[in-house]
């Protein structure tokens, strides 16, 4: 009976856990502490392990900084929801609680924020995906030239050489969970050389629009990553 009645909230909760597709993202990034990053990573891992077992629907990806200011943190996120879906995420009490002992001892969660994807503004299939490597630009744009700001986004990629001319990227807005007016750029790269030799897809005129720049490299991590399979 207890293995039935277990089994019984598992299926509930996988049904709870709505799986609408939509334009929405939660990213994290997370800190190891000063001599911890095995420990963070072995937590992690166990972490992932624990959403395996939950039924979680969710696909996670992780990756690791290697190039920037945040060199040696990690980020994970997972992309394609409905907004929606944030509320019903896989037993959410169990979820934090077991963060709390597998992955809150040897690491400190800087930043986690829900993201919008830009439809008309991004360019082929939506990113991140499993590449070797993801190559990410922060914008900080004046919060009174968002608008025009997108505005310019929309009308670059919808030119003739932009989006027929073999280019991919997407673009990702701040909802909530930082300061404002932030922007994401990805890109797929294959390696180091690649992301250093990446064309600009910034249109021109958005330079004034600017508040702030930050490029960032991350490396994919399968290990560090959960991708439901069915």
């Amino acid at each position: 009976m207890k293995h039935l009645l277990a089994a019984s909230l598992l299926l509930l909760s996988t049904q709870a856990q709505a799986q609408q597709a939509g334009p929405f993202a939660r990213m994290v990034v997370i800190q190891p502490k000063p001599g911890q990053s095995a420990a963070f990573e072995q937590g992690y891992q166990r972490h992932l392990d624990w959403h395996k077992k939950a039924g979680d629907r969710w696909t996670w990806y992780g990756w690791s900084f290697v190039l920037g200011e945040r060199l040696g943190m990690f980020m994970d996120g997972t992309f394609g929801h409905a907004a929606a879906n944030f509320d019903a995420a896989v037993q959410p009490a169990t979820d934090a609680a077991d963060n709390a002992a597998n992955v809150a001892p040897h690491a400190d969660f800087l930043s986690h924020g829900i993201f919008r994807r830009l439809e008309v503004a991004s360019v082929g299939q939506p990113l991140p995906d499993t590449s070797p490597y993801l190559a990410m630009t922060t914008y900080t744009v004046a919060p009174g030239d968002v608008t025009a700001f997108e505005r310019q986004l929309v009308a670059r990629a919808t030119r003739p050489a932009g989006a027929a001319g073999g280019e991919r990227y997407t673009w990702y807005r701040m909802q909530i969970g930082g300061e404002g007016a932030q922007y994401v750029l990805m890109r797929a790269v294959a390696g180091f050389a690649a992301a250093a030799d990446l064309p600009d897809v910034m249109p021109a005129g958005t330079g004034p629009m600017l508040r702030g720049v930050r490029t960032e490299l991350l490396r994919y991590r399968a290990d560090m990553s959960y991708i439901q399979k069915d």
